[in-house]
C-alpha cells in the first residue's frame, strides 16, 4: 500500500546536528546517573509499583524535588526528539517545518501540553479543596513523562543509526514502547482513583476530558495543518 510505504520507507539523512545533540544528550544522562542513580532506579520502580511511587511522594526533599526538574527536562529534549525523528520518518511536517525548527515545535508542544496539564489540575484541585490528592495524582501521572524520557534515548539511536529491515523493527518498537507506556499511565489514574477512594465515574470523566480528548484534539489539529 502506498500509504504503508511511506510510513516504512521514508528517507531520512543524518545532519551531523544528531550526532552533536545525541553526544550531548548520551552525556547529560550520565551525569545524571552518576550522581542521581538510585533515584533513576527508584523512578522506574515506581512506574510499576504504586506503593514506591506513594513513597517517593511522601518523601518531599528538595535532592528529589532537583532530580525531579532535571528528569522533566531530560524528558523533553529526548521525546522532542524522537517525535521529530518519527515525524521525519512517515513525512509529518508541520508548518512546513524542518531541522531545527520542527524539534523546537516539538518541544515547544510537548512543553506546552505539559504546562497546561499541570496549571489545569492545580486548578482543580484549588476549586475542590483537594489541592494535595490533585498533586499526588500529577506526581504518579508524571512517573511515566520521566520513564517516557528515559526510555526515549536508546531507542533514538536504535532509529538514527540503523537502516532497512532492523529501522522498521526499531521504527515499530519505539511506538510500541511510547504508547505502551502511555497505556501503563492510564492503568495508574484507575489504580490511584481506587486506593485513594475516587468515584470511578469521577475518574472516568478525568480520562476522558484530560488524557483521551487532549490526543483526539491534538490528532485533528495536526492533521488540519499538514
Amino acid at each position: 500500500m502506498p500509504g504503508q510505504e511511506i510510513l516504512l520507507r521514508a528517507p531520512i539523512h543524518n545532519p551531523t546536528w544528531y550526532f552533536i545533540y545525541l553526544f550531548l544528550l548520551t552525556g547529560f544522562f550520565a551525569w545524571i546517573r552518576l550522581y542521581y542513580g538510585n533515584i533513576i532506579v527508584q523512578t522506574v520502580q515506581a512506574s510499576v509499583n504504586f506503593q514506591v511511587a506513594n513513597r517517593m511522594f511522601q518523601d518531599n526533599n528538595l535532592l528529589k524535588n532537583q532530580l525531579d526538574r532535571i528528569l522533566y527536562l531530560f524528558y523533553f529534549l529526548s521525546l522532542g526528539f524522537l517525535l521529530y525523528y518519527v515525524e521525519l520518518r512517515i513525512g509529518i511536517v508541520p508548518y512546513g517545518l524542518q531541522g531545527w525548527s520542527l524539534f523546537f515545535f516539538n518541544l515547544g508542544l510537548l512543553t506546552g501540553v505539559f504546562l497546561g496539564r499541570l496549571l489545569l489540575l492545580n486548578f482543580v484541585g484549588i476549586l475542590f479543596n483537594q489541592l494535595n490528592i490533585f498533586r499526588e495524582y500529577l506526581y504518579n501521572i508524571f512517573i511515566f513523562n520521566k520513564l517516557t524520557g528515559i526510555m526515549a534515548l536508546p531507542l533514538i539511536f536504535l532509529l538514527v543509526y540503523t537502516r532497512g529491515i532492523l529501522q522498521d523493527v526499531f521504527f515499530w518498537l519505539s511506538l510500541i514502547t511510547v504508547c505502551g507506556i502511555f497505556l501503563m499511565r492510564l492503568i495508574r489514574g484507575v489504580v490511584f482513583s481506587y486506593r485513594k477512594d475516587v468515584l470511578i465515574f469521577y475518574m472516568f470523566l478525568y480520562l476522558c476530558a484530560l488524557e483521551i480528548a487532549p490526543l483526539v484534539l491534538l490528532y485533528r489539529w495536526l492533521e488540519g495543518i499538514l
